[in-house]
């Protein structure tokens, strides 16, 4: 910052456009009702009544509520004075509203604290400079993420509390917020790939975390009997026709505000006309053809992390794993990308080393600036139907997982 703005300078004006950015996302949170926290609530409201959240009235094929049985009851505090009078309806929600906004707001915060302990950079000064920068790169998604009362910024600091416990060797603390993280987003499970790459002996922990978030601490509350009806109504309902399934029309979501592999392939394979979709490959083959990709995807990122267990290459490797919940699931909301001031900052810390090769900074830089890119036209309709999120965000996914392979072999 010496040779730009003066650290202290920036610094007042990063903490001047933050507070600006809270009070103006908690205006925008009260006005807007609580979107998306009504699905959350709703699962609140269906548990209390012994019934099940995964029913949708409007829509019995699509359930909103898709978390596992345990979020109603990390939601019951934000309940409040709110009223269900039809479901996903509520009145006097502001309150909730509010009280959800603040929380996902402190678990951002906390998420900041976190990263400043697992990612390493050339100092700390220039660990915080970066983290700054990667938030004021990534605010117009973070601001949608939290003024639609969405959740996956709060996953976010689960993940990241489990990664900070890994790194101590504290691994069942580690298990049990990574299963907390699965609870609000069930996409993560393929970072297990990444602590089994780490030490194998997590598997225990994990299974042993399983128990703990899914089965024994929802049965002291719901029962046994009722939380194993919800387990199972979560499985039959929510997970195995999204994630497991042999049914491409399923699998694939073709609205231009998914920006997953699916949702990116698909709408070049296929088009929804008047809710009929049309499609120029057979949907089988369609489907395969993104079931490879993943699978390549999910292979390299492997590949990239276990031939390069450089300490300075940390950020990186937890980043190319953070992506694969973007990139592979069943379809991922652009507000989802919310996460991205962490891969911003991963680069840019990573890039801070006078050791790392000049080309492969070049990479980088230029992979972060084609992924602000898109997030600065994230409003343009005809780029949504390209898909610019995903493949700049891949193009960033491949400049990190290339940067990881080659140092490894030119070292």
């Amino acid at each position: 910052m010496n040779k730009g703005i003066p650290v202290s300078a920036f610094n007042k004006i990063f903490f001047a456009f933050a507070a600006i950015f809270l009070i103006a996302c908690a205006i925008a949170v009260y006005q807007r009702g609580g979107k998306d926290l009504k699905v959350g609530l709703y699962g609140v409201v269906q548990t209390l009544h012994r019934q099940s959240p995964y029913d949708n009235y409007r829509d019995p094929e699509r359930p909103l509520f898709r978390y596992a049985p345990v979020f109603a009851l990390m939601q019951y505090p934000f309940l409040l004075e709110s009223e269900m009078t039809a479901p996903f309806e509520f009145q006097h929600i502001g309150l909730s509203c509010l009280a959800w906004y603040f929380t996902v707001a402190l678990s951002l915060f906390v998420s900041g604290r976190l990263l400043l302990k697992i990612v390493p950079a050339a100092s700390f000064k220039i660990s915080e400079r970066n983290l700054k920068i990667g938030f004021l790169m990534a605010a117009p998604l973070i601001a949608y993420e939290l003024t639609n009362g969405q959740n996956k910024l709060l996953a976010l600091c689960f993940m990241l509390a489990a990664i900070f416990f890994f790194e101590q060797d504290k691994l069942f603390p580690a298990a049990v917020f990574f299963n907390l993280a699965l609870v609000v987003y069930v996409a993560l499970l393929p970072f297990i790939i990444y602590f089994l790459i780490k030490r194998r002996r997590f598997i225990f922990y994990f299974f042993l975390g399983v128990m703990v978030v899914f089965l024994i601490f929802p049965s002291l509350v719901f029962g046994l009997k009722y939380n194993l009806y919800l387990l199972y109504e979560w499985w039959t309902k929510a997970i195995k026709p999204f994630f497991i399934t042999n049914s491409y029309t399923t699998y694939v979501d073709l609205r231009r505000s998914s920006q997953a592999l699916p949702s990116a392939i698909g709408r070049m394979l296929a088009v929804n006309e008047n809710r009929q979709i049309r499609y120029f490959l057979a949907p089988e083959l369609i489907h395969i053809v993104i079931r490879f990709c993943a699978a390549i995807i999910v292979l390299i990122s492997s590949l990239a992390v276990y031939k390069n267990s450089r300490p300075i290459a940390k950020g990186l490797a937890c980043s190319i794993f953070l992506m694969l919940a973007l990139l592979l699931p069943q379809y991922c909301i652009y507000y989802t990308w919310s996460w991205i001031f962490v891969f911003y900052y991963a680069v840019l810390n990573y890039i801070s080393y006078d050791e790392v090769m000049p080309g492969h900074k070049r990479l980088l830089v230029a992979a972060v600036l084609l992924s602000y890119l898109s997030i600065c036209l994230i409003g343009v309709n005809t780029l949504k139907s390209l898909s610019f999120l995903f493949w700049s965000t891949l193009i960033l996914w491949g400049g990190m997982v290339t940067v990881m392979i080659r140092e490894r072999y030119q070292r």
